[in-house]
Formats: C-alpha cells, structure tokens, sequence
C-alpha cells in the first residue's frame, strides 16, 4: 500500500506540528503528564506551555552562538525540557541528538568531538561525566546545566527565565538534516544517523496513523526512554503530531513503577520491550492493578517471544502489537495490527515501506517464502546516513533500500518471522540454528523466564548451542533442573537446534532498551574457553 505524503520545499518539523496543535486549538490540552517520585522530579506540561518553552530554549540556544546545522547534544532524562529542547533546536535549524544518560565519560567525549557540538545541555546529575573528559573535549563551548550550575557553567533555568517567548522559525528544507540518532554501537564505535524533516513526517503519518491511529483521546507511555529510536518515536513524535497526551518517568522503569502509570494515568497505549512484559507479567502474579484503560501495546527492540505475547493476552486481555524497527528507519516499518497478530512474527511491512528477503543485497532477488534470507527495507523515513562514515554508509544503503542485517523469513500469508541478526547465528552440526528459535522455545518451560542462546565449542572444536537461562522466581539452578530443561528441548527441537550446554545465570546483559546483547555473552565465553 503506498502512502502519499505531500510537503512544501520549505518545510521545519518542529514548527509544523507545534503550530498544527494551536491551530487545533489545544493549546490547553495536555502533551506531557511528567510522573514524580522519590526518586524523579518533573513538571506536566500543555501544548500552549510546550510551545512557549520551545521558543524560549531556542532564543536560549541561538544566545549561546547556535547557529543552522549546529549539532547540540542533550544528556537529559525524559522530561518535558529535554523535549523542548530538542524542539527548540531543530526550529532554530540546530541538529540535535540525545546521548544515552548511561554512557561512561569517555563515550560522552566520543559522542561531543564526533559530533563537534559546541553545546550541551545536561541534567545537573550528569555534569561530573562531561566534566571528567573536559580536557579532551575538542568543540564544547557551553555546558549547559539543568539544575545548580558550577564554576564555568551556564544555568539552564537562569538562561531561559531571560529568554523571550516568541522566536522564527528557521527556513529549513523538507530533506534538511534535522537530528540525528547514534547507533547503539555494538559492532563498533556508534555512528551518527542523520534523519530529515522529511523522514520524521512519513514515520508519525504511516506506522502512527495508519497502524495506531492515534489521536488526542490517547495517551501513551513508552518505557524505552528517548535517547532510543523507539522511545522517542513513541513519546515525542508520534503523541505530538496527532494531539495525544504522553506520560514521561526520569527514572527507572520497575515493573511495579510501569503498573502503577499505566493506572495512574489510564494509559491507552503502552510501548514496551519483552523483558518489560516479562517483568509485568510476573509482577501481576503478586499484585493487582487495574489496567483497563489500555487498548494496545506495542513491543520492540528485540523479537516478542509468543509465550509472553499470550500469557498477557490472558492476564490482560489486550493484544501485543510486535513490530521492528531501526534506528536508520527512524521507527517501526513491519508491524502485526489490532485485530490480526501472529505470535512470534513481526507481522507484515507498514503501510508506505517495502521489505525483500534477498541472498545478495546488490542483486535484490526474493527467495521463495519459508526461506531464510537478508531483510532489505525501503521508505521514506530511511536516513540520509551515517556522519562521516563513507564506507558504512554505502555497504548499508544500497540505492533506495537499507541492509538491515537482519535475518528473517517470510510465511505463505505474508508474515515476516525473525531469525537473528547474522552475527548472532550459530553453526551446529553444519547446519545454521536461529538463537531466537532456541530462546523461544526454552521460554516455553514454566521455570524459565529468560533465555539467550549463543556458540560454543567442544573439547574437538566443534560448534554447538550454549544456552545461559534466567529462571523465575521460586526456582533455584540445580543439575536436575538442567536434565529437565534438556529433556524438554528435545521433545521439541532437531538435535543440532537443541542446547550442549546450559548455564544458570541471574540475568542476562542488556541494552538501555532491553535488548539481549550476546556479543557480550560471546565475548565470556569465549574468555571462558581460554582460560581451560
């Protein structure tokens, strides 16, 4: 289904869908509900509030020397300033990014001489990490601080109480840079993803309208926090462009803590990632909330396991939307819809993008259905690339289309499953197994409530499957344990599929999203062999 989307050359995102609110008139509705507690302070914001602090943060940012295409770097937790701020500096014509806030100083110092910011604004709990790497710092002028400023620092809060209220908007064109979003870094240094004006309208006007449809009667909450592709999707671009209300948590996402927003504020849509189902679905084990409210949830960021798709359709009564997106997609681009999911499948291409499986990127010949192959994507959201990496940029973006390097097959009904990323693929017994498959099915057993399959090697050489398992709770590591999750695997896996080895562990090592990093997992067991 194609999807047209028209826009004027002179085009500034920012400006547009702030103005498109007003003209609504909901200029008194609420955008952001900013959840406080002992451990987070923040303040809720309307549209009409939204609108003027944006302003003020861009007559801010231009005072300090911003200027067009400057890049400005945000180290905030998700409130509504760190919004208005990456508002503010794209209606300036500024190129903002938010850095993960759980990043390690010298990352930040990547991110600062990579980018060549000259500004950032950071919550006062991030300052020291900024200020540990100053002396390495190539192209920062302002530290800009939100909370009580030191020595050499500029105070947020003073600099926008001086700042007017009303500022113009800056000419942009449609297919301007207008953010950027740094890769997660897993295969390397992380890399500069720079998207349009342009791109950010066909992701909020496809996957957000046509799959959501979401509107001013919502109001969403995204665990994934901002910094991450899907979490800003979800709490700024998608709520902003059709009028919804959003919550915002700077703090930490306890399954207990989601539970009770979701209550509190009769969240309509709830954007997630597996592990946080998990997590909940245990949670309502013990406790009772009254989640009635929700009409849809949406997972990302790693494949929804359908043991947990199910158990919370029963406990909930509310379907799971899986979808995948990346972050040089900008957001979601294959998604199931309300009312037709297929556990265990990312469900079928979004409105308004194309998807192939091909064996050779360059030649772009679908395989036949059921056959494993490279997931190639097409749409208006793809980035422009990656920030001065030339090579990257032409082995991932091949015309039109995007290598996601995601490896995925594709059923008779037009179902897309997902099969690994083709780093993560294991060679047993000549054959290639998918970790995913493994994981699933592990998740099936009633002990298990995490799994994460990767290579290893016996005392011959040879390659096989090692799975490392998280069990719930009420279970304890044992060797009968590991006879009986053995046991259980081969009633339902081909032998090369099912585990050599399994390894009790009491969590797994994650993204800031909750995505299963197994390099990591690669990496000690690789050390691990090493060592014998």
């Amino acid at each position: 289904m194609s999807v047209q989307i028209k826009l004027p050359e002179k085009f500034n995102v920012a400006q547009f869908m702030i103005g498109e609110n007003i003209k609504r008139g909901l200029g008194d509705h609420i955008l952001y509900y900013c959840h406080e507690d002992e451990e987070a302070k923040c303040r809720s914001l309307t549209y009409g509030e939204f609108a003027r602090l944006v302003n003020k943060a861009g007559n801010m940012l231009k005072a300090l020397g911003t200027t067009r295409e400057s890049r400005v770097m945000l180290l905030q937790n998700d409130t509504p300033e760190a919004v208005a701020n990456f508002f503010a500096a794209i209606k300036i014509g500024a190129i903002p990014f938010a850095a993960n806030t759980m990043l390690k100083p010298e990352e930040y110092a990547y991110l600062l001489n990579d980018s060549r910011a000259y500004t950032v604004i950071v919550d006062e709990e991030y300052t020291n990490l900024i200020e540990m790497v100053g002396d390495s710092l190539k192209y920062l002028k302002n530290l800009v601080v939100v909370g009580e400023a030191g020595k050499g620092q500029l105070s947020y809060f003073k600099l926008i109480g001086e700042a007017s209220d009303r500022i113009e908007a800056e000419e942009t064109h449609r297919d301007e840079v207008a953010l950027w979003q740094y890769s997660s870094g897993t295969t390397g240094p992380p890399k500069g993803v720079m998207h349009t004006h342009r791109g950010v309208i066909y992701t909020t006007d496809t996957y957000y309208r046509e799959i959501l449809k979401l509107s001013e009667e919502d109001t969403v909450y995204s665990v994934s926090k901002i910094f991450f592709g899907f979490g800003q999707g979800n709490s700024v671009w998608g709520p902003i462009r059709w009028g919804s209300s959003a919550v915002l948590y700077p703090g930490r996402p306890y399954p207990e803590k989601i539970l009770e927003i979701v209550e509190r504020y009769r969240v309509t849509i709830l954007f997630a990632a597996p592990t946080h189902y998990n997590a909940m679905i245990q949670r309502l084990e013990h406790a009772e909330y009254d989640l009635s409210s929700l009409r849809l949830c949406v997972s990302a960021g790693e494949a929804l396991p359908p043991v947990i798709y199910r158990k919370w359709k029963e406990k909930i009564g509310v379907e799971i939307l899986d979808g995948l997106g990346q972050t040089e997609i900008f957001h979601i681009f294959v998604s199931n819809r309300p009312g037709d999911v297929r556990p265990g499948s990312s469900g079928k291409p979004v409105p308004g993008y194309e998807v192939k499986i091909v064996k050779d990127q360059y030649r772009l010949e679908e395989v036949p259905a059921n056959e494993v192959g490279i997931l190639m994507a097409k749409g208006g959201s793809i980035a422009v690339g990656y920030w001065n990496k030339y090579e990257k940029t032409k082995k991932a973006f091949i015309g039109e289309w995007l290598n996601t390097g995601d490896m995925y097959y594709r059923d008779e009904d037009g179902y897309y499953y997902y099969y690994g990323r083709s780093d993560d693929m294991i060679k047993s017994g000549g054959v290639w197994v998918s970790p995913i498959e493994v994981e699933r099915t592990l998740m099936e057993h009633p002990a298990v409530a995490e799994a994460a399959a990767i290579p290893s090697y016996t005392e011959q050489g040879l390659q096989r499957v090692k799975a490392f398992v998280v069990l719930k709770e009420g279970y304890t590591p044992s060797d009968e344990l590991e006879k009986e999750l053995k046991a259980f695997m081969k009633r339902r896996l081909a032998g090369y599929k099912r585990p050599e080895w399994i390894e009790f562990v009491k969590e797994l090592p994650k993204t800031a999203t909750g995505k299963i990093l197994r390099y990591k997992l690669r990496q000690t067991e690789i050390q691990r062999l090493r060592r014998i």
